[in-house]
């Protein structure tokens, strides 16, 4: 899960319509949630960038999930049926970002149910991007770790944060901005190896900001 903590600067500059931010500053933190007698343990990874816009159209308002903002658009085929997972060789395998599974929905007359379905991912469904690159033992390099792709988790710690002025876009905005990432089990996949973060935004235009990286560091030992 994520949350956010936004500030902004009163009296912005002239900006760029195109959104850019820059590090500030990365943070790893031991949480506890109570469930029962036992309390849970999770990480949370802070990370705090700065932003500006020049017309200060970033964020969503609340419960905006129609198009252009919407999370997928369906892949019918020729003759305008989905195409399911597995129905052809030639099909991507199954990923976060290709494929949904739909129930309790009809389409055509025809009831699905935990039927997953090949889709049209819309990048503009988040605004805020995040990808892990791990230093894995033997690799001379970082390689990217991609939570989309990689079995069994089929997810990502990308988000949506909200709007700053929900009724006065057009005017720029500048501020700092800390996303917090809530994870369980990090310190069993990476351990002590070395991992940085990359981080973008998008504005409501879809136009993509520079890619800013993170300190290197390395999750905290298992206790």
């Amino acid at each position: 899960s994520v949350s956010l903590l936004i500030t902004a600067c009163p009296t912005p500059l002239e900006f760029d319509s195109v959104p850019a931010i820059k590090y500030e500053s990365s943070e790893i933190n031991q949480r506890t949630v109570a469930s029962g007698s036992q309390p849970i343990y999770y990480d949370e990874l802070s990370i705090t960038i700065s932003y500006e816009d020049g017309d200060g159209d970033i964020g969503f308002r609340r419960n905006e999930f129609n198009p252009p903002y919407n999370f997928y658009d369906l892949i019918l085929d020729e003759d305008g049926e989905l195409i399911l997972y597995g129905s052809s060789p030639e099909l991507p395998p199954y990923n976060f970002y290709d494929y949904i599974i739909l129930s309790d929905t009809t389409f055509n007359n025809t009831i699905l149910n935990q039927d997953t379905v090949l889709i049209d991912f819309n990048e503009r469904y988040f605004n805020i991007y995040v990808s892990f690159f791990v230093n894995w033992p033997g690799n001379e390099g970082f390689e990217e770790f991609e939570w989309g792709k990689e079995h069994p988790f089929y997810q990502t710690f990308h988000g949506r944060f909200p709007t700053f002025k929900p009724h006065d876009y057009g005017r720029p905005v500048n501020g700092s901005l800390t996303y917090n990432i809530r994870v369980y089990g990090f310190r069993y996949i990476f351990k002590d190896h070395p991992m940085y973060l990359e981080v973008y935004i998008l504005d409501r235009a879809g136009n993509k900001s520079n890619i800013v990286k993170t300190d290197i560091f390395q999750m905290p030992p298992l206790e």
